[in-house]
């Protein structure tokens, strides 16, 4: 089977330069790319709806490069700071622009930047563009969502202890208080006029009682936000829910961030201030007010306070970890909700100039129970603890010439600093490079802090990363970084201080906009400690993969991709594993649906080799699987759109797995050797 499949994806590779079609692929590519690099290099379950949802508003309202400003061309991620004042300047000394491949004539606009722009811009020039906020009608946005794993899992099996008990058994705590559904819903409403927004999102996982029980109110979690944008004085003003992003994230950046990705030379963070939250992530977000002045051209003032309680182990009065999860399926989770008041306030001031920018940061949280000091984990003694901590930050951005420079000097209450410099330097109209240092003491503590770097924490470690983009022809691109970093004292599953290095090269070919084929080769190594249980020695851990990768457009209903991909894990041991899928994407010319379908197949030794692979779901809804041990997966999506008004979607997945009588462990184990899952959206506009 596996050498069927593969020996069908080299004939793919080889005719895909008569492939015909439009270029509408490039979104779900340039999506894949990013948050795909993002989940191999992360341990945690991040929220990618942010960021899903980005893109999609990009693709449904395209930039107009006509009346866009420098703030507008940030949202496109894939435009370096160089080249938005490059194509600012050709406009404001040539006028309109009527052609994309007008943009050629413009240093560091190649055919690849066009090709990775084009599905969210457009040259299109109207009254309404021109004059945004003096047109347009209020819309509202009504998303329900529902899904549940078809099998039954252990949690399910009893949800109430026995009647002759008298108090519930351990063993019953732990079941699961609601059904297996899980519950999402999300309000928006949109005033071009007034320039406002508000909206709410309600959430209830599966296992998370459901209007009863601890949830007699209806949702687990309700989420909500308003919003207002002016010109004057008052550029923005938050109420509700929100995120905070200042500078490169050393003191404050909440939400996703992006971290090392194909995108190797785009890795300085654009300045997004305060934005209106409504994802799911029970946590990490702000809850109060935000507020942004301008009392003067070139200064402008933010300040923004927040109170709202986080999930947390709570022991002899001290908080022992904080938990991210937002589950609380039993009386053990729900014992955990909202067992830590956080207040949090602070505030920005940013200086604007001609070609600089420079701002200072301040902020500082109050916990209540206090953060225990945990002295007996040689790991963990120089992590945070106590009732409060601050921090105080400088930063700055500025272009000279064909280089912009940027970087955040920071520092938390404890004493110890943060430091983070790039320079992004355009070489060549075909060559872009990127070189980045950071360097996290191992006592500085950042609550909300989301810099650059290997580990998730902006926290004992330094590191410098190079980066290059280049473009020997036109159709070919090669990418590529280094990073190499240390981390001073000890980290989770090493025992001593230690260092590692990342190397990324990816060789992309596009014949035609509407196919792109990919090579890419990837390797770590880094220590980590043996598997030994009394005595814990940090061995060398090494990681690579392989990947081979088509999209195309065949016609104006068929699209296709195709992968095969390798890794290899070595520690103590070799382990090995391959994934191979296929995508068929329909989109019907005369009817309003479309569906795609995959069909992937597997085999890995362990969890260890595991092979992450974005996949295609229903609107602004993630799905980025670890695929390991043998099995394989097929799923379809389709959406029906009745007008323009009301959407259908519909995900079905399943996997099944060989040489196995279960899934799973606890709670979520599946008797079997299959899991299916199932996905239904309506979205209402209007």
């Amino acid at each position: 089977m596996l050498r069927h499949s593969f020996y069908m994806m080299i004939i793919l590779v080889c005719l895909s330069h008569r492939l015909l079609a439009q270029n509408t692929a490039n979104k779900n590519d340039i999506i894949e790319k990013m948050i795909e690099t993002i989940a191999e290099n992360s341990d945690e379950s991040l929220d990618y709806t942010t960021l899903l949802e980005n893109f999609n508003e990009l693709y449904e309202n395209p930039i107009n490069l006509n009346t866009a400003n420098k703030q507008e061309l940030e949202r496109l991620f894939y435009l370096s700071e160089y080249q938005i004042q490059n194509l600012l300047e050709y406009r404001k000394n040539n006028g309109l622009i009527y052609s994309f491949y007008e943009l050629r004539l413009l240093d560091g606009f190649n055919y690849g930047t066009l090709q990775n722009i084009i599905p969210f811009v457009s040259l299109e020039i109207t009254k309404q563009e021109i004059s945004p906020n003096k047109h347009g009608r209020a819309k509202h946005f009504i998303l329900l969502r529902s899904q549940r794993t078809l099998e039954n899992e252990k949690g399910y099996e009893s949800s109430f202890p026995n009647e002759d008990s008298e108090a519930p058994s351990p063993e019953n705590n732990r079941q699961y208080l609601g059904n297996a559904w899980k519950y999402y819903t999300r309000y928006k409403y949109i005033s071009p006029k007034k320039n406002t927004s508000f909206g709410f999102t309600a959430e209830n996982d599966a296992g998370e009682p459901f209007f009863k029980a601890n949830n007699s109110q209806g949702f687990d979690f309700y989420s909500v936000f308003a919003e207002y944008k002016g010109n004057g004085i008052i550029q923005q003003l938050n109420l509700g829910d929100y995120h905070i992003r200042f500078g490169q994230g050393l003191s404050v950046w909440s939400g996703l961030a992006s971290k090392k990705s194909s995108f190797t030379t785009h890795n300085a963070k654009r300045q997004q201030g305060i934005k209106a939250y409504h994802s799911t992530d029970e946590n990490l977000f702000f809850r109060g007010g935000a507020v942004e002045i301008k009392p003067m051209k070139n200064l402008s003032f933010t300040g923004f306070v927040s109170n709202k309680k986080r999930d947390a182990n709570i022991e002899n009065n001290f908080t022992q970890s904080l938990i991210n999860t937002g589950l609380h399926r039993n009386e053990n989770e729900f014992n955990k909700k909202d067992q830590l008041e956080e207040l949090v306030w602070g505030s920005r001031l940013i200086w604007n100039f001609d070609q600089t920018e420079i701002g200072t940061c301040f902020i500082k949280s109050t916990l209540s129970p206090p953060l225990a000091s945990n002295k007996s984990e040689l790991n963990k003694i120089f992590d945070l603890s106590g009732e409060q901590t601050y921090n105080m930050s400088v930063y700055y951005e500025t272009r000279l010439k064909s280089m912009h420079l940027y970087g955040e000097l920071a520092q938390s209450k404890s004493g110890g600093k943060a430091y983070l410099q790039g320079l992004q330097f355009q070489a060549h109209p075909q060559l872009v490079v990127e070189a980045i240092y950071r360097n996290y003491a191992k006592d500085y503590h950042s609550l909300y802090g989301n810099g650059f770097g290997e580990q998730s924490e902006t926290q004992n470690e330094t590191g410098f990363y190079l980066g290059m983009e280049f473009h020997p022809y036109p159709k070919w691109t090669l990418l590529s970084y280094y990073d190499l970093y240390e981390f001073p004292w000890l980290k989770y599953r090493v025992d001593s201080p230690s260092a590692g290095h990342d190397f990324f090269t990816q060789v992309e070919y596009k014949p035609n906009k509407n196919v792109s084929i990919y090579f890419r080769f990837k390797q770590e190594e880094k220590p980590e400690n043996t598997n030994d249980t009394k005595i814990k020695t940090p061995v060398n851990l090494n990681k690579k993969q392989y990947r081979l990768h088509l999209s195309a457009i065949i016609n104006e209903n068929w699209e296709i991709r195709n992968r095969f991909e390798l890794s290899e894990y070595a520690k103590q041991e070799k382990e090995r594993g391959y994934l191979i899928y296929q995508d068929l994407i329909y989109h019907h010319s005369r009817f309003p649906f479309t569906a795609n379908i995959r069909y992937a197949l597997f085999d890995t030794d362990s969890y260890n080799s595991r092979i992450y692979a974005y996949e295609n779901d229903i609107l602004y809804a993630f799905s980025i699987p670890a695929y390991y041990n043998k099995g394989s997966r097929f799923y379809l999506n389709f959406r029906y759109k009745f007008n323009r008004k009301a959407s259908l979607y519909l995900r079905y997945t399943r996997t099944q797995y060989t040489h196995t009588e279960s899934l799973g462990s606890g709670n979520s184990e599946i008797s079997g050797n299959t899991k299916s899952e199932l996905k239904l959206q309506l979205k209402l506009t209007f």
